[in-house]
């Protein structure tokens, strides 16, 4: 089988490896629609290097660049030599076509992505009995798969959600509160808003949950009086929740002087590793300097050479 499909690839690559071969496919093949605002006078063979493809599945891949209304497109040709056809083709073809995009990306550095044309040439015994369309494949209701399978994602922008919509939701709310205001110059405003709520998740067995919260916004937020943070928690949350905050700062503040002694150890390291190179250089341009001198070299062209100043040359 190895042999078989090695043949069929070498076949249709040199054969479609010659661009009269290949336009006059095209032209017979592509929708009007795209031979109309295509240039197949300038159709480029890629490099097969430029296909990021499994190299084990049994199909040729060719990859052609050219214009589409004079932007940047591909044409993307498989031949499927599998004796009995590949029921999840389509989804296979997804996977190709973000491969030569993400290899697009990459070589250009654009930040639009290419059209992506691909088409299969099927040449088994019997008929392609399977789709063509992924959306057949998604096991789910088919209105929702029409609807919104491959379409725009949803955004959740929390910039734009009021607090008052935000507390609708408790649970969910109080994390997307917790990331919303997370860069606030100080989040303690914030979480007055919303201490009520955290109550009542405390009392209904939230506590686990509340906690991860306040860890959060202690170890990522700015909370300017840290006294009043700690008194609000207390107070109006729980008095064990308080206590169990006070222990978390101390274990955020005991990492951050850790990192702190971390931070100055490696800074010092590195201060001195560079202090060290520059002593090294600077003695290594001396020797040069010397030893061009006994050589009978002028001291002008000793410090041109080395960089040293003239001066330092003249009283070695």
């Amino acid at each position: 089988m190895t042999t078989i499909h090695h043949t069929h690839d070498t076949f249709v690559r040199t054969a479609m490896s010659d661009l009269r071969v290949a336009r006059e496919f095209f032209i017979a093949h592509l929708p009007q629609a795209i031979l109309n605002q295509m240039d197949l006078k300038h159709l480029k063979l890629q490099p097969r290097s430029h296909i990021n493809d499994i190299r084990k599945e049994t199909i040729v891949d060719i990859l052609y660049k050219t214009t589409i209304a004079q932007r940047e497109a591909y044409l993307y040709l498989l031949v499927e030599h599998q004796s009995s056809p590949d029921e999840l083709m389509a989804f296979r073809i997804l996977k190709y076509t973000c491969n030569v995009i993400d290899q697009h990306l990459k070589e250009t550095g654009k930040k639009s992505l290419p059209l992506i044309y691909p088409i299969v040439i099927y040449h088994a015994e019997r008929p392609y009995p399977y789709s063509t369309d992924i959306q057949e494949l998604v096991d789910a209701p088919r209105e929702l798969v029409e609807r919104y399978f491959l379409k725009p994602f949803q955004l959740i922008d929390l910039a734009r959600i009021d607090d008052e919509d935000l507390k609708r939701y408790e649970w969910a709310g109080v994390m997307e509160f917790a990331l919303k205001h997370i860069y606030a110059r100080d989040i303690l405003p914030a979480i007055k808003k919303f201490v009520k709520i955290l109550h009542r998740l405390d009392q209904a067995d939230g506590r686990e949950f509340v906690s991860i919260v306040l860890e959060y916004l202690m170890a990522r937020g700015a909370i300017q009086d840290k006294e009043s943070f700690y008194r609000l928690i207390n107070e109006q949350v729980s008095v064990d929740l308080g206590e169990k905050v006070m222990t978390i700062a101390e274990e955020l503040r005991a990492e951050g002087r850790q990192k702190g002694f971390m931070e100055g150890i490696e800074k010092g390291l590195e201060q001195g590793l560079e202090k060290g190179l520059e002593q090294g250089l600077e003695q290594g341009k001396l020797e040069v300097a010397k030893r061009l001198l006994m050589e009978g070299v002028e001291a002008l062209f000793v410090a041109k050479v080395t960089g040293l100043p003239l001066a330092q040359i003249e009283e070695l």
